[in-house]
Protein backbone atom coordinates (compact mmCIF):
# COMPACT_ATOMS: atom_id res chain seq x y z
CA UNK A 1 0.00 0.00 0.00
CA UNK A 2 2.79 2.44 0.92
CA UNK A 3 4.54 1.75 -2.38
CA UNK A 4 1.30 2.38 -4.26
CA UNK A 5 0.72 5.69 -2.45
CA UNK A 6 4.32 6.72 -3.11
CA UNK A 7 3.96 5.92 -6.82
CA UNK A 8 0.74 7.94 -7.02
CA UNK A 9 2.44 10.90 -5.36
CA UNK A 10 5.28 10.74 -7.89
CA UNK A 11 2.80 10.71 -10.79
CA UNK A 12 0.92 13.67 -9.30
CA UNK A 13 4.13 15.64 -8.81
CA UNK A 14 5.22 15.05 -12.41
CA UNK A 15 1.79 16.11 -13.68
CA UNK A 16 1.95 19.30 -11.60
CA UNK A 17 5.37 20.17 -13.02
CA UNK A 18 4.08 19.68 -16.56
CA UNK A 19 1.08 21.93 -15.92
CA UNK A 20 3.24 24.64 -14.35
CA UNK A 21 5.72 24.47 -17.23
CA UNK A 22 2.95 24.70 -19.82
CA UNK A 23 1.40 27.67 -18.05
CA UNK A 24 4.73 29.47 -17.94
CA UNK A 25 5.32 28.77 -21.61
CA UNK A 26 1.84 30.08 -22.50
CA UNK A 27 2.38 33.24 -20.48
CA UNK A 28 5.68 33.89 -22.21
CA UNK A 29 4.13 33.38 -25.64
CA UNK A 30 1.43 35.94 -24.88
CA UNK A 31 3.89 38.75 -24.34
CA UNK A 32 4.94 41.13 -21.61
CA UNK A 33 8.47 41.85 -20.46
CA UNK A 34 8.55 38.27 -19.17
CA UNK A 35 11.22 38.91 -16.57
CA UNK A 36 13.10 35.69 -15.85
CA UNK A 37 11.54 33.73 -18.71
CA UNK A 38 13.87 31.32 -20.50
CA UNK A 39 14.58 31.72 -24.22
CA UNK A 40 13.22 28.63 -25.97
CA UNK A 41 13.93 30.23 -29.35
CA UNK A 42 17.39 31.80 -29.01
CA UNK A 43 18.29 34.98 -30.86
CA UNK A 44 20.54 34.41 -33.87
CA UNK A 45 23.61 36.36 -34.91
CA UNK A 46 22.83 39.52 -36.86
CA UNK A 47 22.99 39.10 -40.64
CA UNK A 48 23.80 41.92 -43.03
CA UNK A 49 21.30 42.41 -45.85
CA UNK A 50 22.75 45.52 -47.50
CA UNK A 51 25.10 48.30 -46.40
CA UNK A 52 23.76 49.67 -43.09
CA UNK A 53 20.83 47.21 -43.11
CA UNK A 54 20.68 44.04 -40.98
CA UNK A 55 18.23 41.47 -39.71
CA UNK A 56 18.23 39.46 -36.49
CA UNK A 57 16.34 36.16 -36.64
CA UNK A 58 14.59 34.11 -33.96
CA UNK A 59 13.88 34.92 -30.34
CA UNK A 60 10.47 35.64 -31.82
CA UNK A 61 9.91 37.39 -35.12
CA UNK A 62 12.61 38.65 -37.46
CA UNK A 63 13.85 42.10 -36.47
CA UNK A 64 15.39 44.61 -38.87
CA UNK A 65 17.93 47.34 -38.08
CA UNK A 66 18.85 50.27 -40.31
CA UNK A 67 21.94 52.22 -39.29
CA UNK A 68 22.06 55.97 -39.85
CA UNK A 69 24.67 58.51 -38.67
CA UNK A 70 22.16 59.79 -36.12
CA UNK A 71 21.00 56.47 -34.67
CA UNK A 72 19.17 53.24 -35.48
CA UNK A 73 15.71 52.46 -36.84
CA UNK A 74 14.35 49.13 -35.58
CA UNK A 75 11.52 46.97 -36.88
CA UNK A 76 9.95 44.53 -34.34
CA UNK A 77 11.29 43.66 -30.89
CA UNK A 78 10.78 39.89 -30.37
CA UNK A 79 9.37 37.63 -27.67
CA UNK A 80 9.49 38.38 -23.93
CA UNK A 81 12.22 37.10 -21.64
CA UNK A 82 15.46 38.20 -20.01
CA UNK A 83 17.64 35.95 -22.17
CA UNK A 84 16.03 37.17 -25.36
CA UNK A 85 16.33 40.82 -24.34
CA UNK A 86 20.00 40.46 -23.39
CA UNK A 87 20.90 38.59 -26.56
CA UNK A 88 18.82 40.89 -28.76
CA UNK A 89 20.40 44.05 -27.39
CA UNK A 90 23.87 42.50 -27.71
CA UNK A 91 23.26 41.75 -31.38
CA UNK A 92 22.06 45.30 -32.03
CA UNK A 93 25.17 46.68 -30.33
CA UNK A 94 27.33 44.38 -32.46
CA UNK A 95 25.88 46.14 -35.50
CA UNK A 96 26.42 49.68 -34.18
CA UNK A 97 27.14 51.41 -30.87
CA UNK A 98 24.58 54.09 -31.77
CA UNK A 99 21.25 54.07 -29.89
CA UNK A 100 17.93 52.91 -31.31
CA UNK A 101 15.98 56.11 -32.00
CA UNK A 102 12.81 54.77 -33.63
CA UNK A 103 10.88 51.49 -33.34
CA UNK A 104 8.09 50.24 -35.62
CA UNK A 105 6.02 47.07 -35.11
CA UNK A 106 4.41 45.05 -37.88
CA UNK A 107 1.51 43.89 -35.67
CA UNK A 108 0.56 43.63 -31.97
CA UNK A 109 1.59 40.05 -31.12
CA UNK A 110 4.05 39.22 -28.35
CA UNK A 111 6.80 37.95 -30.65
CA UNK A 112 6.93 41.36 -32.36
CA UNK A 113 6.47 43.91 -29.54
CA UNK A 114 7.73 42.57 -26.22
CA UNK A 115 10.90 44.65 -25.85
CA UNK A 116 9.59 47.99 -27.09
CA UNK A 117 9.76 49.31 -23.54
CA UNK A 118 13.48 48.59 -23.25
CA UNK A 119 14.16 50.88 -26.20
CA UNK A 120 11.74 53.52 -24.92
CA UNK A 121 13.63 53.49 -21.62
CA UNK A 122 16.80 54.14 -23.61
CA UNK A 123 15.43 57.08 -25.57
CA UNK A 124 13.59 55.55 -28.53
CA UNK A 125 10.23 56.64 -29.94
CA UNK A 126 7.74 53.96 -30.97
CA UNK A 127 5.69 54.76 -34.09
CA UNK A 128 2.56 52.73 -34.69
CA UNK A 129 -0.75 52.38 -36.43
CA UNK A 130 -3.54 53.85 -34.33
CA UNK A 131 -5.54 50.64 -34.58
CA UNK A 132 -2.47 48.62 -33.56
CA UNK A 133 -2.44 50.53 -30.28
CA UNK A 134 -6.20 50.01 -29.88
CA UNK A 135 -5.91 46.24 -30.37
CA UNK A 136 -2.93 46.13 -28.03
CA UNK A 137 -4.91 47.89 -25.30
CA UNK A 138 -7.97 45.63 -25.66
CA UNK A 139 -6.21 42.31 -26.24
CA UNK A 140 -4.51 39.84 -23.93
CA UNK A 141 -1.26 41.85 -24.14
CA UNK A 142 -2.84 44.97 -22.67
CA UNK A 143 -0.47 44.90 -19.68
CA UNK A 144 2.61 44.74 -21.91
CA UNK A 145 4.40 48.13 -21.85
CA UNK A 146 5.84 49.84 -24.89
CA UNK A 147 2.79 50.96 -26.84
CA UNK A 148 3.41 53.47 -29.64
CA UNK A 149 3.44 57.16 -28.75
CA UNK A 150 3.40 58.48 -32.31
CA UNK A 151 0.25 57.26 -34.05
CA UNK A 152 -0.97 57.27 -37.65
CA UNK A 153 -4.24 56.20 -39.28
CA UNK A 154 -3.00 54.55 -42.47
CA UNK A 155 0.41 55.76 -43.72
CA UNK A 156 3.50 57.24 -42.10
CA UNK A 157 6.74 58.55 -43.59
CA UNK A 158 9.80 58.68 -41.31
CA UNK A 159 12.79 60.66 -42.57
CA UNK A 160 15.75 60.37 -40.23
CA UNK A 161 19.53 60.48 -40.60
CA UNK A 162 19.36 60.35 -44.39
CA UNK A 163 17.09 57.28 -44.32
CA UNK A 164 13.42 57.10 -45.25
CA UNK A 165 11.11 54.43 -43.81
CA UNK A 166 7.42 54.19 -44.66
CA UNK A 167 4.77 52.36 -42.67
CA UNK A 168 1.51 51.35 -44.37
CA UNK A 169 -1.77 49.74 -43.46
CA UNK A 170 -2.87 48.08 -46.73
CA UNK A 171 -5.49 45.81 -45.16
CA UNK A 172 -5.99 43.03 -42.63
CA UNK A 173 -4.36 39.62 -43.07
CA UNK A 174 -2.69 38.06 -40.02
CA UNK A 175 -4.28 40.68 -37.72
CA UNK A 176 -6.54 43.70 -38.13
CA UNK A 177 -3.53 45.97 -37.60
CA UNK A 178 -0.93 44.56 -39.99
CA UNK A 179 1.70 47.15 -40.84
CA UNK A 180 3.99 46.91 -43.84
CA UNK A 181 7.32 48.57 -42.97
CA UNK A 182 9.17 49.74 -46.08
CA UNK A 183 12.82 50.75 -45.74
CA UNK A 184 12.54 52.92 -48.83
CA UNK A 185 16.13 54.02 -49.24
CA UNK A 186 17.22 50.38 -48.97
CA UNK A 187 14.49 48.95 -51.25
CA UNK A 188 13.59 46.49 -48.50
CA UNK A 189 10.21 45.61 -47.00
CA UNK A 190 9.02 43.85 -43.83
CA UNK A 191 5.89 41.82 -44.63
CA UNK A 192 4.66 41.07 -41.08
CA UNK A 193 3.04 37.60 -41.05
CA UNK A 194 1.30 38.25 -44.35
CA UNK A 195 3.73 35.60 -45.61
CA UNK A 196 4.01 32.70 -43.19
CA UNK A 197 6.97 30.46 -42.46
CA UNK A 198 5.89 29.09 -39.08
CA UNK A 199 3.29 26.71 -40.56
CA UNK A 200 2.57 25.40 -44.06
CA UNK A 201 -0.79 27.22 -44.22
CA UNK A 202 -0.49 31.02 -44.10
CA UNK A 203 -1.50 32.50 -40.74
CA UNK A 204 -4.52 34.29 -42.19
CA UNK A 205 -8.07 34.11 -40.85
CA UNK A 206 -10.87 33.20 -43.21
CA UNK A 207 -12.43 36.59 -42.54
CA UNK A 208 -9.29 38.39 -43.72
CA UNK A 209 -8.43 36.06 -46.61
CA UNK A 210 -10.51 38.15 -49.02
CA UNK A 211 -8.15 41.10 -48.43
CA UNK A 212 -4.84 39.32 -49.06
CA UNK A 213 -4.64 39.75 -52.84
CA UNK A 214 -5.30 43.47 -52.54
CA UNK A 215 -2.62 43.82 -49.86
CA UNK A 216 -0.08 41.95 -51.95
CA UNK A 217 -0.92 44.08 -54.99
CA UNK A 218 -0.13 47.24 -52.99
CA UNK A 219 3.04 45.70 -51.55
CA UNK A 220 4.28 44.78 -55.01
CA UNK A 221 3.84 48.36 -56.18
CA UNK A 222 6.52 49.41 -53.68
CA UNK A 223 10.02 49.78 -55.13
CA UNK A 224 11.75 46.93 -53.30
CA UNK A 225 14.04 44.09 -54.33
CA UNK A 226 14.32 42.22 -51.00
CA UNK A 227 11.76 41.36 -48.33
CA UNK A 228 11.39 39.43 -45.10
CA UNK A 229 8.41 37.87 -43.39
CA UNK A 230 7.84 37.55 -39.66
CA UNK A 231 9.73 34.25 -39.72
CA UNK A 232 12.05 32.70 -42.26
CA UNK A 233 14.79 33.78 -44.66
CA UNK A 234 15.14 36.74 -46.98
CA UNK A 235 12.78 36.82 -49.95
CA UNK A 236 13.09 38.31 -53.41
CA UNK A 237 10.36 40.30 -55.11
CA UNK A 238 9.85 37.24 -57.33
CA UNK A 239 9.11 35.18 -54.20
CA UNK A 240 6.40 37.63 -53.19
CA UNK A 241 4.99 37.58 -56.72
CA UNK A 242 4.89 33.78 -56.59
CA UNK A 243 3.08 33.95 -53.24
CA UNK A 244 0.54 36.33 -54.75
CA UNK A 245 0.02 33.94 -57.68
CA UNK A 246 -0.66 31.09 -55.25
CA UNK A 247 -3.25 33.21 -53.42
CA UNK A 248 -4.84 34.13 -56.75
CA UNK A 249 -5.12 30.45 -57.66
CA UNK A 250 -6.61 29.63 -54.27
CA UNK A 251 -9.17 32.44 -54.29
CA UNK A 252 -10.20 31.62 -57.87
CA UNK A 253 -10.91 28.05 -56.81
CA UNK A 254 -12.89 29.23 -53.79
CA UNK A 255 -15.04 31.61 -55.85
CA UNK A 256 -15.56 29.00 -58.57
CA UNK A 257 -16.69 26.48 -55.94
CA UNK A 258 -19.18 28.96 -54.48
CA UNK A 259 -20.52 29.75 -57.95
CA UNK A 260 -20.92 26.01 -58.55
CA UNK A 261 -23.12 25.73 -55.45
CA UNK A 262 -20.73 25.06 -52.56
CA UNK A 263 -22.26 25.96 -49.20
CA UNK A 264 -20.71 27.23 -46.01
CA UNK A 265 -20.60 23.64 -44.78
CA UNK A 266 -19.25 22.02 -47.96
CA UNK A 267 -16.79 24.65 -49.23
CA UNK A 268 -13.77 23.11 -47.47
CA UNK A 269 -14.24 19.79 -49.25
CA UNK A 270 -14.58 21.40 -52.69
CA UNK A 271 -11.37 23.46 -52.84
CA UNK A 272 -8.12 21.76 -53.88
CA UNK A 273 -5.16 22.78 -51.70
CA UNK A 274 -2.57 20.00 -51.94
CA UNK A 275 -0.66 21.73 -54.76
CA UNK A 276 -0.52 25.14 -53.06
CA UNK A 277 2.81 25.71 -51.30
CA UNK A 278 4.31 28.87 -49.81
CA UNK A 279 7.81 29.98 -50.92
CA UNK A 280 10.56 28.01 -49.21
CA UNK A 281 8.25 25.40 -47.66
CA UNK A 282 7.53 21.80 -48.66
CA UNK A 283 4.13 21.04 -47.14
CA UNK A 284 0.99 22.31 -48.90
CA UNK A 285 -1.67 24.59 -47.50
CA UNK A 286 -4.33 22.85 -45.45
CA UNK A 287 -6.86 25.40 -44.23
CA UNK A 288 -9.46 23.85 -41.94
CA UNK A 289 -13.27 23.85 -42.11
CA UNK A 290 -13.58 26.83 -39.76
CA UNK A 291 -11.35 28.90 -42.06
CA UNK A 292 -13.59 28.10 -45.02
CA UNK A 293 -16.71 28.88 -43.01
CA UNK A 294 -15.31 32.33 -42.20
CA UNK A 295 -14.21 32.82 -45.80
CA UNK A 296 -17.68 31.94 -47.12
CA UNK A 297 -19.22 34.63 -44.90
CA UNK A 298 -16.52 37.15 -45.84
CA UNK A 299 -17.16 36.65 -49.56
CA UNK A 300 -20.81 37.54 -48.93
CA UNK A 301 -20.13 40.59 -46.74
CA UNK A 302 -16.93 41.87 -48.40
CA UNK A 303 -16.73 40.38 -51.91
CA UNK A 304 -14.19 42.95 -53.14
CA UNK A 305 -11.82 42.46 -50.18
CA UNK A 306 -11.96 46.06 -49.04
CA UNK A 307 -9.61 46.85 -46.12
CA UNK A 308 -10.87 47.99 -42.75
CA UNK A 309 -11.50 51.70 -42.89
CA UNK A 310 -9.46 53.87 -40.53
CA UNK A 311 -11.70 55.49 -37.95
Amino acid sequence: MQKRIFALLIVAAVHLLIVIGAAAQDQGARGGRGRGAAAADPVKTATQIKPDLWYIADGGANSVVEVTPEGLILGDTKNPGDEIETAFVAQIKSISPLPVKYVLNTHPHGDHISHNQYFIDHGATVIGLKHLKELWETGNLNSTPGKPAVLFDKDYDLKFGGAEVEAHYFGSAHTDADTIVFFKTKKFVMLSDLVNYANPSPGISGTNAVQVLGILDKVLKLDFDTAIAGRGPLLTKADVQAYQKTWDTFMTRVKDAVKAGATKETLASQVKQDDLISPGLKSPWAFNANFFSQLFDALKSNPNGEPRQAE
